[in-house]
């Protein structure tokens, strides 16, 4: 069976409707994109949410250790542009552990806080064995801890990585200790 070929530029005229398996348009604008928006209509809108507005990096840019509970380690501020916005907060943390001449399995908790000091995220950093009596034993890892924050606010938010160590002696190294450190980044997402 042979297929017949239309030439639409002479056979149609018109906007061709929905329920004719067009678009209902006649034309459409730059930067715009179709979208569905009833039973049997399409209209035009533009690109929706999901744009990244700013990204904010701060580096660790010293070492730093600890043997009690949580302290700060370092910080990072955004200024949201819209209320709507929503901040994806990741945090790479390069740490490492020292034995402290006793039989406790060195270990660590690294937090990820919002603006109002409320824990996104934890991860915790503990290790099989004993890492011996000298603080010439450690061990290097990494951890990377990620969350998506709802700050509803165009004041300046400010994330915080915390830190505690729980047995032997534990640290995070900043830039001049590893080839990238630890870092925290924040970008902003519109909606």
């Amino acid at each position: 069976m042979a297929f017949a070929t239309i030439d639409v530029t002479k056979g149609i005229t018109g906007t061709i409707p929905v329920a004719n398996g067009g678009t209902g348009l006649a034309s459409g604008t730059t930067g715009q994109f179709l979208k569905f928006t009833g039973s049997t209509a399409i209209g035009t809108g533009e690109a929706g949410g999901g744009k990244v507005l700013q990204v904010v990096t701060q580096p660790k840019n010293s070492d730093s250790f600890t043997t009690g509970g949580f302290s700060t380690l370092f910080t990072c501020a955004i200024t949201p542009s819209a209320t709507s916005s929503k901040i994806l907060v990741l945090a790479s943390i390069q740490y490492n552990n020292y034995g402290n001449g006793s039989t406790n399995y060195p270990h660590g908790t690294v937090q990820l806080l919002n603006h109002g000091d409320t824990t996104l995220c934890k991860a915790y950093a503990l290790f099989g064995g004993n890492l011996g009596g000298d603080s010439t034993d450690q061990f290097d890892s990494s951890i990377s801890l990620t969350a998506l924050d709802s700050p509803n606010s165009t004041s300046a938010r400010t994330y915080k990585v915390s830190y505690k160590a729980g047995g032997g002696r534990f640290g995070i190294m900043g830039a001049g200790e590893r080839e990238n450190g630890s870092s925290l980044t924040l970008i902003e997402i519109g909606a």
